[in-house]
């Protein structure tokens, strides 16, 4: 972690001094539908390394249970005051196309530690993963991304 902050928070600096939003994400790894072999684990580990690095928004994968609970992101940490997170509500690894309802769910729980304005719906990783061999068929995604586009409209005229 010491080596991967010496090469990371230098950029972030230089990216906070032009003015731009600095983004991370953290891959569990998208080459594959079969959810078993991914990486998987809570972000509690790394909430310390994300408040160190002093980054504006983090890109996170919370689609499938993997990634442990989004309370675990802000544990021991001031990330809840200073980031916007890039939620991931959309598994571009499976053929399910989820319910528009667990989406906003998902948001809403993280509206327990950031308002609105700081949070932005994303798949969890792209969807074409290989140029040859994207995760999905385009029926699938367009549907994924409509899902995506319907809770974020629930969610604004709730919340906003």
């Amino acid at each position: 972690m010491n080596f991967a902050h010496s090469l990371i928070r230098p950029l972030f600096e230089v990216i906070k001094g032009s003015g731009s939003l600095g983004s991370i994400h953290v891959c569990r790894g998208n080459w594959t539908k079969d959810e078993k072999t991914l990486l998987s684990g809570s972000y509690d580990k790394l909430g310390r390394f994300f408040d160190s690095i002093d980054v504006d928004m983090l890109t996170l994968e919370f689609s499938t249970p993997r990634a442990g609970d989004i309370d675990s992101l802000f544990e021991n940490n001031d990330l809840k005051d200073k980031i916007t997170l890039g939620l991931g509500v959309i598994n571009p690894r499976s053929d399910t196309v989820e319910d528009v309802d667990t989406v906003v769910k998902s948001a809403e729980k993280a509206m327990e530690y950031l308002p609105p304005e700081r949070i932005w719906l994303n798949p969890d990783c792209g969807f074409a993963t290989f140029s040859s061999r994207s995760m999905n068929t385009y029926d699938v995604i367009r549907q994924k991304m409509d899902v995506m586009s319907k809770a974020a409209k629930i969610l604004r005229e709730k919340h906003c």
